[in-house]
């Protein structure tokens, strides 16, 4: 028979069987062993993903809801940083007047759930104006004409479209926006460092 290496210790051998791959009985029991590591190693990734999604199927549509929220309003700031607020026009930093920056919705989220996910209704506002002045509406509209332009404006004052979101669109639209602040804060990355 033709000499081959060993599968376990590299070495050249000249098998004695026709399917034998290894030299000796310790470098079988070697290659035995890894095979084993590795089958654990897999089936212990597979048991992670497993009970991550027996978690994601546990979760209720509120909740999967609140997630997909808090990811595009994340988004949303991460969007809109360095612009000023959509209704004061105040500079937003993290420790300016009202103590930070908010996703102010045109429409509110409570009058309007259908837009809660529309990305022309959500730009960066002061906590003032978001929390204290109820969206401060008046100036948010003047502002938002000025970004985005009226016809897009009356269009999502004329939207009632019922929109009714399931399981698979909500944590979809979760990775997805949460992809989305990846991108955007990476790109902020290199463009300072260049």
């Amino acid at each position: 028979m033709k000499s081959r290496k060993c599968k376990s210790c590299k070495t050249e051998f000249t098998p004695t069987r026709p399917m034998q791959k290894v030299c000796s009985p310790e470098c079988a029991y070697t290659l035995v062993k890894e095979k084993a590591d590795r089958d654990r190693r897999k089936e212990a990734i597979k048991d992670r993903l497993s009970v991550r999604k027996r978690l994601d199927a546990m979760q209720t549509l509120p909740q999967l809801v609140k997630k997909a929220q808090t990811a595009f309003n994340a988004f949303i700031r991460a969007r809109d940083e360095g612009k000023p607020c959509i209704s004061c026009g105040i500079e937003l930093t993290e420790s300016g007047i009202g103590g930070g920056v908010d996703c102010g919705h045109f429409r509110s989220v409570g009058s309007a759930p259908n837009l809660r996910f529309e990305e022309n209704n959500a730009h960066a506002q002061c906590k003032r104006c978001n929390r204290y002045l109820s969206g401060n509406a008046i100036e948010y509209r003047k502002r938002l004409i000025e970004r985005i332009g009226l016809a897009e404006v009356e269009r999502i004052e004329a939207d009632q479209t019922v929109r009714k979101y399931t399981r698979d669109f909500l944590i979809q639209l979760a990775s997805q926006y949460r992809a989305k602040t990846k991108v955007l804060q990476q790109n902020r990355s290199t463009n300072a460092v260049k």
